[in-house]
């Protein structure tokens, strides 16, 4: 908590404006392929891999063996004690002696009856307190157990592949092994190689590189040898955050210990590459994984460990697909073709795409969908939704029926992405009756909005709102959904339209809808209609939510329509509706565009005095400074930039780029120049981030005060020792106050250096050839 408020200008809540919440978007596998890669210990590793997804490295001591793909659900450190108690029939336990518990054991391991094990574990642990069975369990015992659930356990939830048991939960599989593992380290046993890579990865799968580095630690410590399993799981770890400088320090230490990296390596690293968008590193580990494919020994070819296979040219394709790199796109499909790598319909979709990014290829992906027909049918409904959808943004409704009819007589299953481009084309081509069944019949595939936005994308503006005509007693969700539709596309005589219908068929629109539609009548300044819609939907008892107010306020505010913002804010208050940080701030900018400062100070007094304000912010103290210093009331400004000041902690100041531009601006514009330089040397002084922006209005500040000298030294200093390049607009304004105040010289002064420094800019600001600037050197030598 820190002090200073907007209330009392004493006291203020927690800041939070300068936290940020980083998420990993993570795309759903859509491509699998196992490829397994053995060496001498008798251990493999399979990898599943999807398009533009994630790759998976599983250590499994039994080749071919294949891992499911999915969300990883494990549980460690804290979660290593969870009960398998429950739901298990132990009526059989206080029957066995601890030798027939260990036999009961064994007979578990080798029957793979994970229930089975689970329970006699369960037992042991209770049996064993207070007693000494440690010469009990051999070491082979604990491996052989941990092995059995890391193979046969669900950790990856694939539906193919149901858990053992109908109470096994995989938080309980995870507390199992690790109960073995420490129990195994309890009894003086060393795990090998196999048990320590399989902790390691189970922990990777789910991106806890904590804990695989935990192992890996203890794994050092123990003196058991390291793999090239080992380092391929760690790196996992690191493919969930991207955290490419992690990964990089793994293959560090994998070559301190002598092991080469292999192919899941290199595809780990493409993989991050990739999906940070750096191309060009994944384009070098491509090509020195082509280089090293092969390596001639003598007269022998010998095959190395390094492969370029279909993971590889699939990611690296994805990339190019993804980030617009065609002709790269087309380069790498030439390899595909050349390498000899049979095509999967994955890598066909892939290479669809490439000729869907161009008009002019009908012939190509007719080619292509002749070759992969009759390959998986059921399987590469993606291939058929890509195929189509091209075909229909071509135009070529015949050709996507005939796709279409072609692959239901051999099976196709379709779904609501194919119904998006097929419904259009039965329409496009005056098969109407078709299309409306199609749609009524399947109508509930289409509540999903994405898939709706797709169909009417196909049909276009004016055939959607004439198909739809067609179901005059079609739900709300359905014409709120078109209205939405048209208000992406600016159309709004055609949202108007629908929403005409709609009233007329007794429905309503929905809040989002009545927001954006307002605010879209707001930006085009047709207050009285956005008013209407507002106030139709109040009569109807249609509150807006917080959001909607605020967009509402916000638009009004924008525009300067203040009275009507207020009026929407009295509203939002009397429906008990609470205002944010944002409402108060779109309010107080708008006042402070019109320069009213008693609307200011009337808002400022509200802050203070709403105690349902869960959090103020730095967004609207900013707005507050900002508009203060719009009306020139640069004490006000002051008074709230010391208490955000006063209210940090010593090396963390609770202010922004935005926050230090407004107050040097007001302290430029009323002569406050004590005050500037001190903010500036304090700001200096923390070591604060001091951006572009916040020079330029320095230096506009220092200039506004006749303080030249002082201007120039931060231009030419200063500031380029920061590493921050000035620009155009830095220069121009920093001539005009020198071209005002007649100081020749220091213009002169200051063409010249960046002429010198800064070449782009002076041809920018037209100040590459002496001649134009006559005037400058003569007021010079006139004057000398």
């Amino acid at each position: 908590m820190f002090t200073t408020t907007l209330r009392s200008m004493t006291t203020i809540k927690e800041n939070s404006a300068n936290s940020k919440i980083l998420s990993i978007v993570r795309i759903s596998p859509l491509l699998k392929v196992n490829q397994t890669l053995t060496s001498n210990s008798n251990s493999s590793v399979q990898y599943n891999y999807a398009t533009y997804s994630t790759l998976t490295t599983s250590i499994e001591k039994e080749q071919g063996e294949e891992k499911n793909e999915g969300e990883v659900l494990l549980k460690t450190n804290n979660e290593r004690n969870i009960s398998v108690e429950n739901g298990m029939d132990s009526s059989w336990v206080g029957n066995y002696s601890l030798d027939r518990l260990v036999i009961r054991f064994r007979e578990a391991i080798q029957e793979g009856d994970l229930k089975k094990l689970m329970m006699t574990h369960h037992t042991l642990i209770k049996e064993q307190k207070g007693q000494q069975w440690q010469n009990r369990l051999k070491k082979s015992d604990y491996q052989d157990a941990i092995s059995l659930l890391t193979r046969s356990a669900n950790f990856t939830q694939k539906a193919t592949s149901p858990p053992p048991s109908s109470t096994q939960t995989l938080a309980s599989t995870t507390s199992i092994i690790y109960s073995l593992f420490n129990d195994m380290k309890k009894q003086g046993y060393k795990p090998d190689t196999s048990t320590y890579n399989r902790l390691i990865y189970l922990n990777s799968l789910k991106g806890d590189t904590k804990e695989s580095r935990r192992i890996y630690k203890m794994m050092l410590e123990d003196k058991i040898e390291c793999t090239i399993y080992t380092f391929n799981s760690l790196i996992l770890s690191y493919q969930w955050s991207l955290d490419i400088e992690s990964a990089l320090e793994v293959l560090e230490e994998m070559k301190l210990y002598g092991i080469k990296p292999n192919t899941v390596t290199f595809n780990s690293l493409i993989d991050i590459y990739v999906k940070l968008g750096d191309i060009n590193q994944a384009e070098r580990i491509y090509e020195k994984m082509k280089s090293n494919s092969t390596t001639r020994m003598g007269n022998s070819l010998d095959k190395c460990e390094v492969i370029v296979d279909k993971f590889t040219l699939d990611c690296l394709l994805s990339g190019y697909l993804n980030y617009g790199h065609l002709d790269k796109a087309k380069n790498l499909f030439k390899d595909i073709k050349d390498s000899g790598i049979e095509l999967d319909t994955h890598l066909y979709t892939k290479i669809l795409k490439i000729y869907c990014y161009e008009p002019g290829n009908l012939q190509k992906v007719l080619n292509l969908f002749n070759q992969i027909k009759h390959q998986q049918h059921k399987g590469n409904i993606k291939f058929v939704n890509t195929l189509l959808d091209y075909l229909i943004k071509e135009k070529e409704f015949s050709n996507a029926l005939r796709v279409y009819e072609e692959l239901v007589d051999i099976g196709f299953i379709h779904d609501a992405a194919t119904l998006a481009s097929i419904i259009p084309a039965y329409y496009h081509t005056g098969n109407n009756d078709i299309a409306f069944k199609l749609f009524n019949e399947k109508m509930d595939s289409f509540l999903n909005m994405r898939k709706l936005f797709s169909l009417f994308s196909n049909l276009g503006k004016e055939h959607s709102k004439n198909f739809f005509k067609q179901f005059a007693s079609s739900s709300s969700t359905l014409y709120n959904t078109l209205i939405t539709y048209f208000l992406t596309q600016d159309d709004i005589t055609n949202a108007l339209e629908i929403y005409s219908h709609l009233l007329q068929q007794g429905y309503f629109l929905n809040i989002l809808n009545i927001t954006i539609l307002c605010k879209k009548l707001i930006s085009q300044e047709k207050i009285n209609e956005a008013l209407q819609i507002y106030y139709q939907s109040k009569d109807h008892n249609i509150i807006l939510d917080q959001r909607g107010y605020t967009i509402l306020i916000d638009s009004f505010s924008k525009m300067t329509y203040m009275s009507e913002s207020q009026r929407i804010f009295v509203d939002m208050k009397e429906k008990g509706i609470k205002p944010n940080s944002y409402t108060y701030s779109s309010l107080i900018r708008g006042f402070g565009k019109i320069y009213d400062i008693q609307g200011v100070k009337n808002i400022h007094q509200l802050i203070r005095m709403d105690l349902n304000l869960d959090q103020f912010d730095i967004v609207i103290y900013n707005s507050l400074m900002d508009a203060y210093n719009r009306c020139g009331y640069g004490y006000n400004v002051l008074q709230l930039w010391d208490s955000l000041v006063i209210s940090s902690k010593e090396s963390d100041l609770l202010v922004n780029n935005a926050t230090v531009s407004i107050v040097l601006d007001s302290c430029g514009f009323n002569k406050q120049l004590f005050r500037l330089n001190q903010i500036w040397y304090d700001l200096k002084k923390k070591n604060f981030n001091l951006n572009q922006n916040n020079y330029a209005s320095y230096l506009e500040a220092l200039a506004r005060n006749q303080k030249f000298n002082e201007a120039k030294n931060v231009l030419m200093s200063e500031m380029v020792d920061d590493g921050i390049q000035p620009n155009s607009k830095i220069i121009r304004t920093l001539l005009n106050f020198l071209h005002d105040h007649s100081k020749n010289r220091d213009q002169y002064e200051i063409i010249n250096w960046v002429r010198t420094n800064f070449p782009f800019l002076a041809k920018e600001l037209n100040l590459v050839n002496k001649k134009n600037n006559k005037n400058i050197t003569k007021g010079i030598s006139e004057k000398d």
